[in-house]
């Protein structure tokens, strides 16, 4: 499972907090498009914090935004 940073790497947090802290539009824009595009597919509708926890079960590395 990845993890996600919000302040390029110096530290980890939930997905609740990074969406509170930058919005899901740019951690979206930070992701990788294959993963993020299967795990549309498989669970949209869903809430934001639902998809971000399957987008980092699924990922291929940490998502670091900074």
């Amino acid at each position: 499972m990845a993890n996600i940073s919000i302040n390029n790497g110096r530290s980890y947090c939930t997905p609740a907090e990074a969406i509170a802290a930058v919005g899901m539009d740019e951690i979206a824009s930070w992701m990788d498009d294959e993963t993020r595009e299967a795990v549309h597919a498989d669970l949209a509708p869903c809430t934001e914090e639902t998809f971000l926890a399957e987008y980092l079960r699924r990922a291929p590395y940490d998502l670091i935004i900074g």
